[in-house]
């Protein structure tokens, strides 16, 4: 199964055209969050967002966001990914929105993955992260063995030397900070070679 690969965390102009340039990518994530070196205001994102083409769908990447907050971008995006939602909330910013929604599940322990059955019906996917989220740190990526949902995201930790493994798991990958020299700032060589090993998978 081809492997379908959301770069997140995107920031400036020239990642995406190096992005588009190679291909391979088919989803972008770009990260409302104040306290994340990723972090990029809504001019920045209208700017962002408007040259990524139609195939390319654009992700907005939000913690618990306020009602005011969706309804400013969501017409820049085909989904939203969210973090520490209630289903309450994420129903309602779907609503809101009338955008597809991610919902981003934290695994520190194998309970958490349970979390993922008060979202079936309001989730149309899911992303299953560490708790560290945005850090390069993964989880138990076992305790994913026994899911009945067959449609999700894996993120946290993957680099281009467990991409193998990891797409073994689930051929919707979720990457970022292994993809930068320093925190925030994406590596065009290490977006191509990673590009490149996708390529080959």
């Amino acid at each position: 199964m081809p492997i379908e690969l959301k770069i997140c965390g995107i920031n400036s102009e020239g990642i995406i055209k190096t992005i588009l340039k190679k291909g391979g990518c088919k989803y972008l994530g770009f990260i409302f969050h104040p306290s994340s070196p990723r972090n990029i205001s809504i001019e920045e994102s209208k700017k962002l967002t408007s040259i990524v083409p139609e195939q390319i769908k654009k992700v907005a990447v939000l913690v618990n966001p306020k009602n005011f907050f969706v309804e400013k971008i969501k017409n820049q995006f085909d989904y939203l990914q969210l973090y520490e939602t209630s289903p309450t909330k994420s129903k309602e910013l779907k609503l809101l929105s009338n955008k597809k929604i991610i919902q981003a599940i934290k695994i520190k322990s194998e309970k958490d993955l349970n979390l993922y059955k008060e979202y079936i019906g309001i989730a149309d996917t899911f992303l299953f992260d560490s708790m560290a989220m945005e850090k390069s740190f993964s989880f138990n990526w076992s305790y994913l063995k026994n899911i009945k949902i067959k449609d999700w995201f894996l993120a946290g930790g993957i680099n281009i030397n467990n991409i193998d493994e990891a797409s073994k798991i689930s051929p919707k990958i979720d990457i970022s900070s292994s993809l930068e020299d320093n925190p925030g700032k994406k590596s065009e060589k290490k977006v191509l070679e990673f590009l490149e090993k996708i390529k080959k998978l």
